[in-house]
């Protein structure tokens, strides 16, 4: 069985069981309907339970990996960074040929951005200079009321100022830090 579609089978025979455990939101407090979601519509995809939008949003964030790209020093910290620091944009750069892309300051975003907007943006993966390793094409998959949730959970942890760096151009070398994202050709022969 592909690591995906298992995963999803794993997602929804765990998460229900997780359900009575830890107070924290995430899968223990947090659930996800049964069925598998692989041939469904984003439209029609299980919902995500939770006490609150802002809760739903939380996890959904922190299992999309918004953090790793969005949140400055998550991976170096493995994942831990304090709540009030998530999503105010990174200064590790990704380069590729598209040149070199930073995930930006979600608070920043939201701030300025009306939810439908939002949803929309995430919806038709028109984020305007969305490059790598932005996963447009994942985030059609989300449902409405996902998109929404993670909106009104990022809104929820106010403004933060952050400098994060602008785009590069290919070409343009980054003056920080930086992780090359180009695929290697195999090697050949002996």
């Amino acid at each position: 069985m592909p690591a995906r579609p298992l995963f999803r089978v794993l997602l929804v025979v765990l998460l229900p069981l997780a359900a009575c455990h830890a107070p924290a939101p995430s899968a223990s407090t947090v659930g996800v309907a049964s069925g598998s979601t692989a041939a469904m519509p984003a439209s029609d995809a299980p919902a995500v339970a939770a006490r609150s939008m802002e809760q739903a949003g939380e996890y959904l964030t922190l299992v999309a990996s918004c953090n790793d790209c969005h949140t400055q020093g998550w991976a170096e910290n493995q994942g831990k960074v304090a709540p009030a620091d998530r999503l105010a944009g990174n200064d590790l750069g990704y380069r590729g040929p598209w040149g070199t892309s930073y995930g930006k300051n979600l608070r920043q975003v939201v701030q300025r951005t009306p939810e439908d907007r939002w949803v929309e943006i995430l919806r038709t993966s028109d984020g305007g200079d969305g490059r790598p390793p932005m996963p447009w094409w994942d985030t059609k998959r989300f449902s409405d009321r996902d998109l929404r949730a993670m909106y009104r959970y990022i809104k929820s942890l106010g403004p933060k100022v952050n400098g994060v760096p602008r785009g590069l151009p290919p070409g343009r070398e980054p003056t920080g830090r930086f992780v090359w994202l180009t695929v290697q050709p195999p090697k050949t022969g002996g």
